[in-house]
């Protein structure tokens, strides 16, 4: 990345207010929801995965000995990830650092700052990284190390690198994956993905949806309701609200069904890399018990040498992301 040139940086002090205006980075639920699993000790780190067996109704004889034996452990397997390494780079002119009173800065801050802003940017970096359909991947030649984004975790088929990908037993089923556009998504559509994980699971849970604005969006016009002819249309929509507030809340944040309760949580930051509308209509049914992100190195801040041109830093990360058992989550995968 190249320096800070004194020349061009914008702000020097004139007649500048100091309130420096800066983009929210928002909010990155999988990161702050997932768990913190102990430190990767190895650039492929596994754990064992197990499931119960299907039940008996078969009875047993009054007078049956005990002859034969299940294996408890047969349905168990190993489940793999990789590692990823993260990082930005920054340097600041001398003059910059050392001459220039920056508006919203000050003297003598830059790197600071510089370096303050870098520690954010890399946090949004792993929270897409978290949210992409990235498979994991070994190094390979100018390929690094990758880890396997949530969005190829839950997957119906096979993953492309074969040495990590999800056994057959451990897929998320593909009745718990919706691909349905965000326009024509119904409540049906919700409860089909629902009742799948509940077939997997066995049990109602509280999840939470991990969603783009169009998804929320979606889930919001759940209280609508639309009647009328084939050439009219008129929209019915009831609020519990006092009105001499005068405001009119319409959004929904929890949604409960007969198969689980799914608490929303809005990012922006999913199907990395991919058109805008998939990245909105993209969201992840999760049981955060089940999905974590293992720091071997947490992300720090480190200055480097100064040869003369002005200070130089750079900040880093390594880490991997383990999802416990693929098969009791679901998504929503629209591309519209």
């Amino acid at each position: 990345m190249p320096a800070t040139p004194i020349t061009t940086v914008k702000g020097q002090r004139e007649d500048l207010s100091d309130a420096m205006v800066l983009i929210e980075p928002g909010d990155t639920p999988l990161f702050s929801l997932a768990k913190k699993n102990p430190e990767p000790t190895n650039v492929l780190f596994q754990w064992p995965a197990d499931r119960y067996s299907d039940p008996q109704t078969a009875g047993v004889l009054a007078n049956d000995d005990v002859s034969s034996f299940d294996d408890e452990h047969a349905n168990r397997e190993l489940l793999s990830g990789r590692i990823q390494k993260i990082r930005r780079s920054f340097q600041v002119d001398d003059l910059v650092e050392n001459v220039a009173d920056l508006a919203g800065v000050g003297r003598k801050k830059a790197f600071a700052k510089a370096g303050a802003k870098a520690l954010v940017e890399l946090k949004i970096d792993i929270e897409a990284i978290m949210g992409s359909d990235n498979d994991s991947a070994v190094q390979s030649g100018s390929t690094p190390y990758r880890t396997r984004g949530i969005g190829s975790w839950i997957s119906a088929t096979a993953q492309a690198d074969t040495a990590t990908a999800v056994p057959a037993a451990f897929r998320t089923p593909a009745a718990s994956i919706n691909t349905t556009a965000t326009g024509s998504l119904t409540e049906s559509g919700v409860i089909d993905v629902l009742e799948s994980i509940f077939k997997v699971r066995r049990a109602r849970r509280n999840y939470d949806l991990v969603c783009g604005t169009s998804l929320k969006r979606a889930f919001t016009n759940f209280i609508r309701t639309q009647t009328g002819s084939s050439s009219v249309m008129s929209t019915v929509r009831t609020f519990n609200s006092n009105v001499e507030n005068k405001k009119i809340v319409n959004t929904i944040d929890i949604y409960e069904g007969d198969f689980g309760v799914l608490s929303l949580h809005v990012s922006t930051y999913l199907a990395n890399g991919a058109a805008a509308a998939v990245s909105a209509a993209r969201g992840y049914v999760l049981d955060m018990d089940l999905v974590s992100i293992g720091f071997n190195r947490k992300p720090r801040m480190e200055e480097l040498e100064d040869r003369g041109g002005g200070r130089r830093g750079f900040v880093d990360a390594i880490f991997g992301v383990a999802v416990a058992n693929p098969s009791v989550l679901g998504k929503f995968a629209a591309t519209t």
